[in-house]
């Protein structure tokens, strides 16, 4: 038995629901969750930072694109921290502009690429991932960024970090690869449905994982160039994803520096936020060396695996890379 008056365990009732594909008895639950007193003592966020959001993806089942976005946007305004609310309301407008402009799948993006930026070349071969999550920790969208590593005529293989797309129990669903480009407000970025290929046990302290597309893409999507050599003292440059309520910031591009730990490599003279999971560390050359991991708990600092760590990996996975 539970307080009648606990916002929190109505919360949990709309999410078992809401699992169950119960969208309208889950409703009523996350609804009587955001009339009862706001608890903010629960973790990752408030009750109610949760109760909206998990209104805004029972809504988005049922269809209900725009009342979706509403309660997204109120989960958002609670917890600005709060990341699946983030993730879920840029999704949710993504299909919502879809939808209004009877969209397709968009083949060619080419007349969307930016003509003056120099990293062009770079961004094409960096892709923001997403996968679908519906468990306490991870509601709704995990988003990461992974790297273009192999491509032949109709398959493309993407590097990335292996708790992107699995928690450590489940897998993500519907797993997406979105390219670069700057489409007009009426239009969204070319995806691809992908598929996770390997993935490195939870034993092992790499965390990596490769995904594959089948099909066709667009010639100037190349994997980077790699480089070993990792000096301390050398500029470094990190592309990946930090989605800020109101404004897109996908794709950016942070500079920092590294320190050299063991095995591992400290990024040190930057703030990178969860979106940047995957992302590639390069050099001035645009060489990709290195690739972001994690954030040690309750740490600020952030972590990357040398290439070299990498392509042992890789090649136990026998996957020969395109660039070496």
């Amino acid at each position: 038995e539970f307080d009648p008056k606990y916002a929190g365990a109505y919360n949990n009732l709309g999410n078992a629901l809401s699992d169950q594909k119960k969208l309208d008895a889950a409703i009523s639950k996350y609804k009587t969750a955001l009339s009862l007193p706001e608890d903010t003592s629960g973790t990752p966020t408030t009750a109610h930072t949760l109760a909206n959001n998990g209104l805004g993806l029972a809504l988005q089942d049922q269809g209900e694109l725009k009342k979706a976005i509403q309660y997204f946007d109120e989960s958002e305004k609670l917890d600005p921290d709060y990341i699946y609310a983030r993730n879920n309301n840029k999704a949710a407008r993504d299909l919502l502009t879809e939808q209004e402009n009877k969209l397709g799948s968009v083949e060619d993006d080419s007349p969307w690429l930016p003509k003056n930026d120099p990293k062009l070349p770079v961004k094409r071969s960096v892709v923001r991932i997403t996968a679908k999550f519906s468990n306490s920790e991870r509601q709704g969208l995990e988003v990461g960024t992974g790297v273009v590593i192999q491509r032949n005529a109709n398959r493309t293989l993407i590097l990335t970090g292996r708790h992107v797309i699995f928690d450590g129990n489940d897998q993500g669903e519907n797993i997406q690869v979105e390219f670069f480009s700057v489409p007009p407000a009426n239009r969204v970025r070319m995806r691809r449905n992908a598929k996770l290929l390997k993935m490195t046990s939870t034993e092992n302290k790499l965390d990596l994982a490769v995904l594959e597309i089948s099909g066709k893409l667009p010639e100037d999507i190349q994997p980077l160039s790699m480089s070993t050599t990792i000096d301390p003292i050398m500029p470094i440059q990190i592309i990946g994803h930090d989605a800020q309520r109101g404004e897109d910031k996908s794709w950016s591009v942070k500079s920092g520096k590294i320190i050299v730990k063991n095995q591992e490599l400290e990024i040190s003279e930057t703030e990178l936020r969860p979106g940047y999971s995957g992302s590639p560390v390069i050099d001035s050359e645009n060489r990709f060396i290195a690739i972001v991991y994690a954030r040690k708990p309750g740490e600020t600092r952030n972590f990357a695996y040398p290439i070299s760590q990498v392509k042992k990996q890789l090649s136990i996975w026998k996957i020969t890379l395109t660039k070496q």
